[in-house]
């Protein structure tokens, strides 16, 4: 038999959902400083918003030699 708890259901989506927070956000901030320049990463606190390096990052990582 099945019993509904709503506390045990909210607690344990809310473990769930902090989990994933936990993976995610280091992949985010990544991302995020994958599209930024040298002195943005360097600066506290790095910002959490992309920035407008993206394509020039990218275009330099795909073409670039293995030197």
């Amino acid at each position: 038999m099945v019993e509904n708890r709503p506390l045990l259901t909210f607690t344990a989506h809310a473990v769930l959902i902090l989990g994933v927070l936990a993976v995610a956000f280091p992949v985010y901030v990544t991302f995020v400083a994958s599209t930024l320049t040298l002195e943005e990463i360097m600066s506290v606190p790095m910002p959490l918003l992309p920035g407008d390096q993206f394509l020039t990052n990218y275009t330099q990582v795909l073409t670039s030699g293995s030197t």
